[in-house]
């Protein structure tokens, strides 16, 4: 039997499959393992279509036996694989997984047994008779299975990952795909069916199910299925109503008519009357309550918009426009959680956020974005609104930093709403889902978007308020500082103004001066000229102010009331501003009348020590303590031969003069070399090398002192003449290790060197002839590269079994 109407059913499907075949493919191209498998499924049904409308004996029947038009049913198979494997595929996407392939060993098992038994390639002689004789109808039912169980997985496949899913978006999403999966299996069904009413239908819901495969494909923002399906069934209940509303009042009328009238066109006419004033009112009321019923809180966006500015027009602290900005968009919107990106810098390659949430949600502190991904170019310059949804699913935004999408979806936020001012993206406002768990509709993005709006300017005229109070708190901060560094410094610190008015006068310069407290900021500089009378400070100041020239510390001495005569150092300074306009001037006083004292008695102080052991003191005494260390040292002992027979026939005085002439060119030749007077005994003196400063050729440096030594009284010798030519030096130089440190009482103690070796070095100088230097073996191991030494002979020492030799120093190389 031939049916017309159905081959032109197939044909058209046919074409309709071919459109949608080239529609998708200019929109998305193949890319991806889901476009794949649904251009080859769109083209795949379009051949099967065509097959269909070709064939003489249109599908099949039971009763049809190995009738070739079973071959339809092969294709039918692969179109129920292909679908599973673009529901797998398009499922990976949002579960992030591999894909699998072993899911098509079913189709490929099944097309083979059905092949074989279709063409008699499968033996069945070990099947019933009744089977045999029905292969068409076991091939029929094999392949009916087979595509049932492909549905009925993506179906299950599809609600597990639904369940999963915690974005509204992405529920939605799986949702849609799950009526397209219905549809689907809705016309398997009745193409599967024996009516060939049926079939037709089945063929056009096919299509239908094509289509919202396409539709699903490449549209990002679908259409929540759960506010379609309650405003269809809104609308249906408003349409019911108005037709039990208008038929109530038709039959109520003719009721109350009946006894007076039979006239049909008074009935109508009361009726309309009636149904124009009681109706408004009351489909209003329903519709009130139906959108209540249905849907979540509706909202009058004019007067939340209204609230909203009202709310936060007059906050200037940025954290308090955070806090009620978020509680009011999540109260009036029943919004879950939100969050404020702020722009806190950028640079060439990336924005810089940190993340102001509200108080039920934690997330990070910071956020960064790369300035190149279509995310951030669709925020800060083309200034839309981004969904989490579309990030996640849209092959445009694979290119951002996957780090910062990670972060994002962590946060779980469902929508971004730029927040713009002077073209500067200055924030981003980040909320997340509703609370009834539907997705967002174009309505509330575009109201969030005006609230953004709203708060840019609040945004920014509380972060040009938080900056005048972080400058103030920092010039405050500034100040304090500045007058604590001015009450702390030893100086003493006054600024002037042009007028001569005191701007400034620290403790320090009250303490200097001795000023009265009475005397403060704000006064004339002549009152504290008043302390300073006889010094040139008033005519510097003028000369400053006049020239601009500065001084450095210029010293004066004036006599202060209280104090008595002080030594002062005055530094004054033109104060200059950026323009360099002249605006004051500034007086640093450091009084240096203690430091001054000190010197002088340092410097008598050197005339009793080593000079090495003066600089040694410490600045606090409570350092000064007794003890030492052992360190290698060298050691040199000089004695005046013939000084007592010398001093029986001179008087005290010249005695004294002589002695000390002839130690002054001793220490002068030890200090030269950068030796350390240890001490004057009599008519001997004994230095130490190496301490308290460490010198590396401590040897060399006395060896080289003992021969200026000796030279330097040979020349005075000669000079002098008499009796006192005959003196000389002997002297006795050892190297070795000895306890260095402050020796005595902590009410007089003395630096020196105490050991073996300082006794050594004694009694080689005693041994010493007149005139000559000997140094010890240790000595001259030391400096024997650099001198020429004789050796002098062996002494015996007391304290030491074994001989002491020693070499006279002859001269140096």
């Amino acid at each position: 039997m031939n049916f017309p109407e159905y081959t032109i059913v197939a044909l058209t499907v046919a074409l309709t499959h071919l459109a949608l075949t080239g529609y998708y493919l200019f929109k998305k191209g193949i890319a991806g393992l889901s476009g794949k498998f649904l251009s080859g499924y769109l083209a795949l049904g379009a051949v099967w279509n065509l097959l269909l409308a070709s064939q003489e004996n249109q599908f099949w029947s039971i009763s049809q036996i190995m009738n070739r038009s079973l071959f339809s049913l092969y294709l039918l198979l692969v179109l129920a694989a292909l679908l599973w494997l673009f529901t797998r595929a398009f499922l990976q996407v949002d579960q992030g997984g591999k894909f699998k392939w072993w899911g098509i060993v079913p189709a490929l098992l099944a097309l083979g047994l059905m092949a074989g038994m279709d063409f008699g390639y499968l033996p069945l002689s070990f099947l019933p008779s009744s089977i045999r004789n029905s292969a068409a109808t076991l091939v029929f039912w094999l392949g009916a299975g087979v595509i049932g169980l492909y549905l009925l997985h993506a179906i299950w496949l599809a609600l597990r990952v639904q369940r999963a899913m915690q974005s509204p978006r992405h529920r939605n999403r799986i949702q849609f795909l799950l009526l397209t999966l219905t549809v689907a299996a809705i016309g398997f069904g009745l193409i599967l069916s024996q009516n060939i009413l049926f079939q037709e239908v089945g063929l056009l819901v096919h299509w239908l199910a094509s289509l919202l495969l396409v539709y699903l494909s490449i549209t990002a923002n679908l259409p929540d299925i759960r506010t379609s399906v309650k405003e269809s069934l809104g609308f249906m209940i408003i349409v019911s109503f108005t037709m039990v509303i208008y038929l109530g009042t038709i039959y109520a009328l003719e009721k109350a008519l009946a006894s007076t009238s039979r006239s049909h066109l008074k009935t109508a006419f009361v009726a309309a009357v009636v149904f124009t004033l009681l109706y408004p009112p009351l489909r209003k009321a329903l519709l009130v309550s139906v959108r209540r019923l249905l849907f979540r809180r509706r909202y009058d966006a004019r007067q939340i918009i209204k609230e909203y500015v009202q709310a936060i027009n007059n906050i200037l602290i940025m954290k308090d426009l955070i806090a009620v900005s978020l509680s009011f968009i999540r109260e009036e919107l029943n919004i879950q959680h939100g969050a404020y990106f702020l722009t806190q810098r950028q640079d060439k390659s990336r924005y810089y956020f940190g993340i102001h949430p509200d108080s039920h949600q934690a997330l990070p502190k910071t956020f960064s974005l790369k300035k190149e991904t279509l995310f951030a170019r669709r925020l800060a310059v083309e200034g839309q609104s981004v969904s989490q949804y579309s990030l996640d699913i849209d092959p445009q935004f694979c290119n951002a930093d996957p780090l910062c999408l990670q972060t994002l979806k962590q946060m779980k936020i469902e929508q971004y709403i730029p927040i713009k001012r002077n073209n500067d993206l200055i924030a981003i406002l980040a909320v997340g889902p509703f609370s009834s768990g539907e997705s967002y509709a174009l309505r509330d993005i575009e109201l969030l978007s005006t609230l953004a709006n709203q708060t840019a300017i609040a945004l920014e005229n509380a972060r040009l308020f938080d900056n005048v109070r972080q400058n103030l708190e920092e010039i405050t901060r500034i100040k304090t500082l500045t007058d604590n560094i001015f009450a702390s410094i030893e100086s003493g610190v006054i600024t002037i103004d042009t007028q001569g008015q005191i701007v400034v006068l620290n403790q320090a310069a009250y303490r200097i001066l001795n000023l009265p407290p009475t005397l403060q900021s704000g006064g004339n500089v002549n009152e504290i000229f008043k302390y300073l009378q006889g010094t040139p400070l008033p005519a510097l100041l003028r000369d400053v102010k006049n020239t601009r020239r500065s001084y450095r510390a210029y010293e004066i001495s004036p006599k202060i009331v209280g104090r008595g005569q002080v030594d002062l150092t005055v530094d004054l300074s033109p104060i200059l501003d950026s323009k360099k306009q002249f605006k004051g001037t500034a007086i640093v006083i450091n009084d240096y009348t203690e430091t001054k004292q000190l010197q002088v008695v340092q410097n008598l102080f050197r005339k009793y020590l080593s000079p090495a052991v003066v600089d040694r003191l410490p600045r606090n005494p409570e350092e000064l303590k007794l003890g030492g260390r052992r360190q290698e040292v060298t050691v040199l002992f000089a004695d005046i031969r013939g000084f007592s027979t010398y001093s029986e026939n001179q008087s005290p005085e010249d005695l004294i003069t002589v002695l000390n002439k002839y130690l002054s060119i001793a220490a002068e030749a030890i200090l030269a070399y950068e030796g350390t007077l240890d001490k004057f005994m009599g008519d001997a003196v004994m230095a130490i090398f190496n301490a308290p400063l460490e010198q590396a050729d401590h040897p060399q440096r006395a060896v080289k002192a003992a021969a200026a030594m000796q030279r330097n009284i040979t020349e005075f010798n000669k000079v002098m003449g008499g009796y006192a030519a005959q003196l000389s030096f002997g002297v006795g130089i050892h190297v070795g290790e000895a306890v260095i440190g402050n020796v005595g009482t902590q009410a007089r103690m003395d630096y020196t060197a105490i050991g073996d070796a300082v006794n050594l070095a004694k009694r080689i100088q005693e041994n010493t002839p007149a005139g000559r230097i000997l140094l010890s073996e240790r000595a001259y191991i030391c400096v024997k590269e650099y001198v020429h030494a004789i050796p002098h002979k062996n002494l015996s020492v007391k304290g030491r079994q074994a001989q002491e030799e020693t070499y006279e120093l002859l001269n140096i190389l």
